[in-house]
Order: structure tokens, then sequence, then C-alpha cells
């Protein structure tokens, strides 16, 4: 009689010496990636727009007599005296003619006296208590 199926195939033993486990795991892996160069695209298209926006943007280079015009400009407005900040009694009294409101040219405070409106003020309800209330 002849032996049983299991036991001849158990008989069998693997040759290793063809293929290489290794080799062919990472050739699969380079096989399925799909190689994505829209990055590249869109990082050298980001790369132009800052080298324009530096183009235009950076200062052109001034002439002798432009910057001499400049500097000129500049005395002239640094020879004009800082206005002086205001003396406390000058506030004290444009803050007496602004309480007063009659006389003056600034805006009476009654004008923004009444704020707040007269309707009642809106209030949030939950479900409960709209139950509650029919």
């Amino acid at each position: 009689m002849s032996k049983p199926l299991s036991e001849r195939l158990s008989q069998f033993t693997p040759d290793g010496s063809s293929i290489d486990r290794d080799a062919l795991l990472f050739a699969a892996g380079r096989a399925s990636a799909r190689p994505n160069r829209g990055w590249i695209v869109v990082v050298g298209a980001l790369a132009a727009c800052q080298v324009l926006t530096l183009a235009v943007l950076l200062p052109r280079t001034i002439s002798p007599t432009e910057r001499q015009d400049s500097l000129a400009i500049r005395n002239d407005l640094e020879e004009v005296a800082p206005a002086a900040p205001p003396d406390a009694s000058e506030l004290g009294a444009l803050t007496r003619q602004f309480l007063a409101g009659k006389d003056s040219d600034v805006a009476s405070p009654g004008a923004v006296a009444n704020l707040v409106p007269s309707d009642p003020p809106l209030t949030s309800l939950s479900a409960s208590t709209l139950a509650e209330m029919r």
C-alpha cells in the first residue's frame, strides 16, 4: 500500500537557495509606491512667488540727488517744533465746557444719555420651562 498523502507531503522540504525573502519584499514595496511629484511642482511655484515678491518689494537704489532731496525734506521737518502737550488748566476748562453743553461746539452729553433700550431683555428658555408655561 502507498503511504497516505499527508506523510508524502511532510517529506518535502523547502529549498531556500533560490528565493531571497527580504529582496522580494523590498522590490514589492518599491513597485507599490507611486511617484508623487505634485508636491515638487507646488514647492517650485511657492519658491518662484517668493523670489518675485522679493524682487518687487526690495527698495530700489537711490541716486545721490534723490538722497540729498530726501535729506533736505527731513531737515525741514525736524526744524518744525513738536506740539506741546496741553496744559492741565486747559483740559479742565474744556471738560467744564463739555459738561455745560449749551455754548460749546462739542456734542452735548444728553444726546448719548439713554443707551439702554426700553424693551425687556431677551431670555433663554429651556424645553422644561416652555412645558411649564403651557
